[in-house]
């Protein structure tokens, strides 16, 4: 098991800083990120997430709103199911449509041929 330094937690932060200050896209894309991060994960306690690698001091205080964050940064790693999911289902319905929309120009090509013989 892989322990997380201090600096690998809070790294995603510092990023997020840096991208609110660098510029107001960043700014943007940033805040959309950590939106849709906290829309995915609801409310969830600090406790109810893996604290494998991480060490026990990180679950309180300042320590512990940098480890939600850090959680909250990496909102796809705990999605992953659902996103597969989605995206598994994204994937049939174009496919279906792409069939469908196959059927009917053959059919419609078929009677454009025939009304071209009579």
């Amino acid at each position: 098991m892989k322990t997380r330094s201090p600096l690998t937690i809070c790294l995603p932060l510092a990023i997020f800083v840096a991208a609110c200050v660098l510029s107001l896209p960043t700014l943007v894309i940033a805040v959309v990120w950590m939106t849709i991060g906290v829309m995915a994960l609801g409310h969830r306690s600090l406790e109810s997430f893996p604290a494998t690698g991480i060490n026990r001091e990180w679950l309180r205080g300042y320590r512990g709103a940098c480890l939600w964050f850090w959680h909250l940064a990496w909102w796809p790693w705990y999605m992953r199911s659902s996103i597969q999911d989605v995206t598994g289902q994204i994937g049939n319905s174009l496919h279906r449509t792409k069939k469908s929309g196959d059927k009917e120009l053959k059919s419609s090509s078929d009677r454009r041929s025939n009304d071209d013989h009579d």
